[in-house]
Formats: structure tokens, sequence, C-alpha cells
């Protein structure tokens, strides 16, 4: 302020002896020199008035900045509450790696706070695209992944959105060419254009606010959302395991042992038919013949497996052979050599020397059609989920009893990408 000043003390004093000057020269009042004074002179002191002007505007404007620094470090002296902050200042560690996100999504839940679950939410919309904690998440997926058996068989990809996959109907033509031959022009040809629809599954838990409360003051947030995370990811896991093996594809993901699977090898010829007998009727001459219905470029590769029900597995582990040694028949599907050779030991690793695995939901009834053996390169059967696995929040319904509701939902498809992988023993 004391450049102003100083500029407005020079002004006056120069303003007061031009006022002076004039009145020597004229004789006439000061004020008069607006109306009276000389061109000159009317200039000068218009001149002095807006300098004026303009040191009061810049005068003002300083003393306002200088009130409003005064609040600022007013306001920063006072501490902030967390409840109050913006959300945007929570801290860099408020994610959902961290144990604060946990805590606050759970406590959250129970208390039916939905200001500080949207909060949290949003944080975790922002950088990952769902609301579940991410200990939880990891929890979910790899409950999934343990209890799915086709999941943990076929190819699992990531989606952000719906997707349109073409498939190869036949390879261009190779040729072999001598010297300075001409290559004869060919094209690649598509087939069918597969869907992928991601469908939504939903799970709903119902917790009390003391589970919630026993569970943090114990032992940690880890043992409630390891608790709430194992409960949904068994009820998500075996609802898609059903789907995924015999879904028909129609407004539900497409099965690997489904209709649609039996229509497209039927179409293929590599299907073995028993005619409209029971899976008790298999023979080992049908498992041989099976397993040759896979062209041999599919049958390589960690993928290439038998799939069937336990009780078709039953079947074919009490074939015996006709002809009696030692005085008895003996049973084909002999024990391992080594538990090397042994998904379990004790029993046999493989049938016909392929490995195989027991889909809880595989086909047993004798109905036209049922797929009760299946075997292929999974590697042409993909499972497409949509990212993320998203929660719901309902404290209402059970307001009464002191509970919430928690729904967990996520969305997932699975196709058949190339049926010619694949040959089954059907009804």
């Amino acid at each position: 302020m004391s450049d102003e000043l100083n500029e407005i003390q020079s002004i006056t004093h120069e303003y007061r002896k031009s006022l002076a000057a004039y009145e020597a020269r004229t004789g006439r009042a000061p004020q008069t020199v607006d109306q009276r004074g000389s061109g000159e002179e009317r200039q000068k002191f218009a001149a002095m008035d807006a300098d004026l002007d303009a040191i009061e505007a810049r005068a003002q404007e300083a003393a306002e900045m200088k009130a409003m620094r005064e609040r600022l470090a007013k306001l920063e002296s006072q501490p902030v509450l967390d409840a109050r902050a913006p959300r945007s200042v929570r801290g860099q560690g408020f994610t959902r790696d961290s144990r604060e996100y946990g805590e606050a999504w759970l406590r959250s839940i129970v208390q039916g706070n939905m200001a500080e679950l949207r909060a949290a939410n949003d944080i975790a919309l922002s950088t990952s695209g769902a609301g579940v904690p991410t200990d939880m998440e990891r929890r979910i997926v790899e409950k999934m992944q343990q209890a799915g058996v086709i999941r943990s068989l076929a190819r699992v990809n990531t989606i952000d959105s719906k997707r349109t996959i073409t498939v190869e109907g036949a390879l261009p033509a190779t040729n072999l060419i001598t010297e300075a031959a001409s290559v004869t022009q060919d094209e690649v040809t598509f087939g069918t254009a597969i869907s992928v629809v991601p469908y939504k599954y939903a799970t709903r838990l119902t917790i009390s606010q003391e589970f919630i409360e026993d569970a943090i003051g114990s032992s940690g947030i880890g043992t409630g959302l390891a608790y709430c995370a194992d409960k949904c990811g068994m009820s998500i896991a075996l609802k898609q395991e059903e789907a995924f093996t015999i879904g028909s594809g129609s407004s539900q993901p497409e099965g690997c042992m489904g209709s649609s699977m039996q229509s497209k090898l039927a179409n293929l010829s590599q299907v073995t038919d028993l005619a409209g007998a029971a899976q008790t009727t298999i023979t080992a001459d049908n498992i041989i013949d099976t397993y040759h219905l896979v062209p041999p470029e599919y049958r390589t590769g960690p993928r290439f497996s038998w799939v069937m029900h336990d009780s078709v597995l039953k079947t074919v582990r009490k074939l015996k052979n006709s002809t009696a040694t030692s005085g008895a028949t003996e049973y084909i599907w002999t024990v391992a050599n080594s538990n090397a050779d042994s998904m379990v030991g004790g029993f046999p690793g493989t049938i016909y020397g392929v490995p195989y695995r027991v889909a809880k939901y595989g086909p047993t009834a004798t109905a036209n059609n049922n797929v009760f053996m299946l075997i292929g390169n999974f590697e042409y059967f993909e499972i497409f989920d949509r990212t993320g696995i998203t929660s719901l929040i309902d404290p209402y319904s059970e307001s009464a009893t002191h509970q919430v509701n928690l729904i967990v939902y996520t969305r997932t498809d699975s196709r058949i990408m190339l049926a010619n992988a694949f040959a089954a023993i059907t009804c």
C-alpha cells in the first residue's frame, strides 16, 4: 500500500499547486477551473482525476486480496474432519486395494450409510469399474475357479462390452510349386459370426450387524470379507457351471454338453450314438471310436480332455473284459502305475490316454440326444467374463431385524467356437 499512498500524495500536491496557479492567474475561485479554465488546464486536471481513480481501484483490489489471504490462512490453521472432507482428498491410498476402503465398504453396508457407500463406489468405479473391494473380488474369482470344472478347463477371456466374433470356415489352399511357377490365388473363407452377450448372474447375502462387528472387532476385516466372498463365489460358480455345461445358448450361455453341441457334432458326424440306450450301456469300443472322431490336429495340448458326469465315470470305471484271467474277469480301466500318472492316488489318471474331468451338471438321463461323454480340445470352448464384480445394497427390506441384503452380480457368456475340435457319446 505504500506505493499507492506515495502516488496519491504526489498527485494531490501537484493538484493543489495547479489550483493555486489558476487562482493567481485569473482571480477566480479554484472550483471554476472545470468551466472557465484554459483547455490545457482542464486537460491537466482531467488526467490527474483519472490517475486518482486508477490508484483507488488498485488499492481496493489489494485490500480485498489481503482479506482473502487472511481468511484462507485461518481455514488452513483449523483441522478438517475426515467425514466432512471432500471425497477427492481422502488420500491417495483410498483405493479398492486398501484396507481402509474394505472397512468403509463393509461398514457402510451394515449401517445403511448410502452416502458413504456411493462415495466409496465412485472411487472404485473411476479406477477399476467395480464396487467390490479388490480383496473380496479376488477371493470370489478364486472360489469360482475352484468350484467351476468347465471354467478351469475352458479358455477364459475378459471383455468390456458385447462382441461379435467371426470364425474361419476353411483355410486357404497351400501348394507345392516348382521354381518360377505361379502361386494359385486363394482366399480364406469365414463361417458364422458368433455373438457374445454377457448374461447377468446375481447372488444375495443377508448380513447382520452383529456378524460384521464381530468379524471386524476380533480378527480384522479379512475374516468378514473372506466369508462373504466364499459364499458368493461358490453360489455364482455353481450356477454358471450349470450353464457352461448344459446351457442352450438362447438367453443364457451355450453349454459344452448341451443340445447345441449335440446338434453341431451330429451335423459333423462326430458322435457315437447309443440309439436311445442308457449311459450304463457305454462300451470300451464306444470310447475308442469317439476318441478317433476328433481330428488329429485337435488331439493335443493341455486342454484336450474328457468331460462327463460322475455316474458316467463310474460306468466307465466298471467296464470289464470278457475273458477270464486267473478265473475272474478284470477291469479294463486299471490303476495307474504311479502317482505321477494319476490325478488321484490309486485311481487311473486317463481314459484311453486322455485326462478326464467330472462335470457336476453333465447329462445322465436316458433322453434323446443327451451328451453322456464329451471329448475335445477346450481351447475352442471359450468363456467371456464382463469386467468387474459389482455390489448392490438393500438396507430396507430386512431393516426390522437389523440386517442388510448384499447383492453381488457378475456377467458372463460361453460359446462353442469350433465344434470340429470335439466328439461325443450321445443317447
